[in-house]
């Protein structure tokens, strides 16, 4: 119920505000580069505006579809029961849809002018409300109510608004001290604004293309929660296991390989300023270094990230969720982490092609994306089972990946060849990485199931070790001075006298 949720959820945002929100923040960035500050609140209010009645009406279709898209998504093997469970999910979450684009909005624009701060403490403020939320109301509605346990699962849902609204609170009272200095800027500036049917015809223009992109980014998950649970079915999983399934694979390994997924939403909101002065200034050489930096430093973060879930996969699935379905989940997520490194660059290269104009490209490289995921799925689950769902979206994003690099090599003469010899570095890092997990087990440091707290030790001690050895053949091999250009001699320079 919670999986397939957000499944639809994440889907359903990206249609009511995935692009509105970059197009505030390119636009911003576009009209302070040029000091046209009144243009820049223009934008905001126009844009604000658009946000929040797209995510108003969004929040009543969702409401009023609910029980359809329950009844499609668990299949006609389901009980009245899960639908009507299902469907009452759907009507809490659609609140959401309406906070989080208002959001979205605060966000876009303080991104336009580079203010990456609050962005970040927005984030951890949303998140670690949700979560605070999801455990404390899931606790008291269960443990001291002694309600169903479907009821913990309607506090979770509702506690993403209540992440947002805490977030928004954060904007507001960041809003208070900072918009002052904008608006004085504004009023003392002698040009005009530019027209507002021009403003809001160049938003539409720049938030469509991101808002079907955003659509089409997430044809992987809509497809798993809409179509697996009945193709699962009809290839001879019983409707039970299937479930179990999706759950594992888009609730309990998705929660686990989106740490590694968090550097794509921060990599793609940070490089759109500058990806779009760079784009206005013509400075095209200056454009494909930042391509380029933002590559290399999320490859060199998230190849070790991915490496860890994919190797530890069973400790850490253990430790995650006990010992029920162990070998099961732990398979899973062996190629969830594989999953998870390829849809860490996918919104990173999308968000690059919008930036720079690239939008019908874009969106081509989207759909031909959505149909490789299509076109494999049912065949890869009929002869792989349930990890072939994960497997066509691991295609799907290798597709777009190769695409957009390609594209971008073409137009602004990208160069990957010194980031292809830094990710065979990397690699060849991981193998240091994984000698060091053999020699540990060789010592007799194995995973006991008797103890998750045993385990967890045991993870601790294998993560540090591992990512310790990363890091020092990384810096033996020059990885991080190249990439973060940290001076060799930094730690070798003697003070002054």
């Amino acid at each position: 119920f919670y999986s397939n949720a957000y499944s639809l959820y994440s889907t359903l945002l990206q249609v009511c505000s995935a692009g509105i929100p970059f197009a505030i923040a390119a636009m911003v960035a576009k009209y302070i580069e040029k000091d046209d500050y009144k243009t820049a609140m223009l934008v905001r209010k126009l844009g604000m505006g658009m946000l929040a009645v797209f995510g108003f009406f969004m929040m009543l279709i969702f409401f009023a579809s609910s029980g359809f898209l329950a009844a499609s998504g668990l299949g006609s093997s389901a009980t009245e029961l899960d639908i009507t469970r299902m469907a009452t999910t759907y009507k809490i979450l659609s609140v959401a849809l309406f906070l989080v684009p208002v959001l979205s909005a605060y966000r876009g624009f303080y991104q336009g002018f580079k203010e990456l701060r609050v962005y970040a403490d927005s984030q951890v403020i949303e998140q670690f409300v949700r979560v605070l939320s999801l455990l404390a109301l899931s606790w008291v509605v269960v443990s001291l109510l002694h309600l169903n346990r479907i009821w913990a699962i309607y506090m979770g849902v509702s506690a993403t608004s209540i992440g947002a609204l805490s977030a928004i609170w954060l904007y507001v009272r960041f809003d208070r001290r900072h918009i002052g200095p904008i608006q004085r800027s504004a009023r003392a500036q002698q040009e005009e604004a530019v027209d507002a049917r021009t403003v809001l015809m160049e938003l539409v223009a720049f938030g469509l293309p991101y808002l079907i992109s955003g659509v089409l980014g997430n044809t992987q998950t809509l497809i798993n929660a809409q179509f697996f649970i009945p193709t699962a079915v009809k290839t001879g999983l019983a409707y039970e296991k299937a479930r179990l399934m999706l759950s594992i694979m888009q609730l309990q390994c998705d929660k686990i390989t989106s740490i590694p997924q968090v550097l794509s939403i921060g990599f793609s909101t940070g490089i759109v300023p500058y990806l779009t002065i760079s784009y206005e200034r013509h400075d095209f050489k200056g454009l494909a270094k930042s391509v380029r930096e933002c590559l290399d430093t999320v490859l060199y973060i998230s190849i070790p990230l991915c490496y860890c879930i994919f190797a530890l996969a069973k400790p850490i699935y253990y430790i995650m969720y006990g010992g029920a379905n162990v070998e099961t989940g732990a398979y899973a997520l062996e190629w969830s982490a594989l999953l998870a490194f390829v849809t860490t660059l996918t919104p990173i290269c999308t968000s690059m092609l919008m930036t720079i104009h690239l939008r019908r490209d874009c969106l081509l490289y989207l759909v031909v994306g959505a149909i490789v995921k299509i076109v494999s799925f049912y065949p890869l689950i009929h002869w792989m089972g349930s990890i072939g769902a994960i497997t066509s979206s691991i295609l799907c994003s290798v597709s777009i990946i190769y695409l957009t690099l390609t594209r971008l090599h073409s137009s602004y003469q990208v160069r990957y060849r010194q980031t292809l010899i830094r990710f065979f570095k990397m690699l060849v890092c991981m193998v240091c990485m994984q000698g060091v997990f053999t020699i540990l087990n060789l010592l007799g440091l194995h995973f006991s199931e008797q103890s998750r707290l045993l385990a967890l030790a045991v993870l601790m001690l294998y993560g540090l070790l591992g990512m310790g050895v990363y890091l020092l053949t990384t810096y033996m091999m020059k990885l991080p001075q190249a990439i973060f250009h940290v001076r060799q001699d930094l730690f070798s320079r003697r003070r002054p006298l």
